[in-house]
């Protein structure tokens, strides 16, 4: 008789893997959110910051007291300075261009073309060299003694120098192009642009009655303590003030007289010294302020007794 056969169990097998399930949590949501809001944020910013008069209104601008204690400048970039030269070619371009114009005004191309050089000129001269005030009074008073030598030899000796050096740039006729100074200005447009970006990311100060701090995209933030420092303003470069409208250079001085910090190009500085001048001579103090113990605080504010330019 056959026995029966007992069916063997085989060992199990090994179990398998669950499939792998994309993670997507609402942590990692939010901070995409939060990412793609704080890029909107900066973006809205800019632009904002563009249209105030790059930081002046809300320079100048007094809100409430807390905001009345601390003020935000911008240290621009050279390429800053490059907005005559673009704002001219634009201008001239569209001047040239018009044939209404060009009809009525038969020396428009000319006059157009000397301005151009001169803008161009005192560009590259205010972004290129450091002159100060009495730098300008020096070369101006040199080249008024040449005119006058040369003025007096032609009346005296009858040498026509002037005369021949004026017929000279009158044969010249530069003429502005209109297909040049388009192509000119949109070229720097690009540069004056980024030193746009430049300054409104790097070249954020803020002072406070305490502290400077300074911005840095990608870096971070630097606190400088402003106790026992002394601040003065200095226009080293007289033709770049001009075009930074009111720019000048902030320095931190301390007790021994050496310069700690040295911000150049300060846009504005000009007109908002006044308000660095009356937040920096105020100290303000930091108080745990719980709504089981209020404390009420005073604010004193002294008024400047220092020299104009100094804190």
């Amino acid at each position: 008789m056959t026995e029966p056969i007992e069916p063997v169990a085989s060992e199990p097998g090994p179990a398998a893997e669950p499939a792998a399930v994309p993670v997507h949590t609402s942590a990692a949501r939010a901070k995409a959110h939060a990412h793609s809001e704080g890029a909107l944020h900066r973006v809205v910013g800019f632009i904002a910051w563009v249209f105030s008069g790059f930081g002046l209104i809300s320079a100048l601008r007094k809100g409430d007291r807390f905001a009345d204690q601390e003020i935000t400048v911008y240290a621009v970039h050279r390429a800053f300075f490059l907005w005559p030269v673009v704002l001219t070619g634009f201008i001239g371009a569209w001047i040239v261009g018009s044939p209404w114009i060009t009809d009525h005004w038969k020396a428009a191309p000319v006059f157009m073309g000397w301005f151009y050089i001169w803008v161009l000129t005192y560009t590259l001269v205010s972004i290129l060299f450091d002159i100060s005030t009495w730098k300008f009074m020096l070369w101006a008073g040199i080249f008024l003694f040449i005119y006058i030598l040369f003025r007096y030899v032609e009346a005296v000796k009858n040498v026509h120098i002037l005369v021949h050096l004026s017929n000279y740039m009158h044969r010249l006729r530069p003429e502005l192009n209109h297909g040049f100074a388009v192509i000119m200005s949109w070229l720097l447009l690009v540069p004056w642009i980024g030193s746009l970006f430049s300054t409104f990311t790097n070249g954020r100060k803020r002072f406070t009655p305490n502290e400077i701090i300074e911005y840095h995209l990608g870096e971070g933030m630097e606190l400088t303590d402003r106790s026992g420092l002394k601040f003065r303003s200095r226009y080293r470069n007289v033709f770049a003030a001009l075009l930074g409208f009111g720019a000048g250079d902030l320095q931190a001085i301390d007790g021994t007289g050496v310069v700690r910090k040295n911000w150049e190009n300060i846009l504005f500085l000009f007109f908002v010294w006044n308000r660095i001048d009356e937040i920096l001579c105020q100290r303000a103090a930091i108080v745990d302020n719980r709504p089981d113990e209020p404390v009420e605080v005073e604010e004193v504010r002294p008024k400047p007794h220092h020299p104009a330019g100094h804190v």
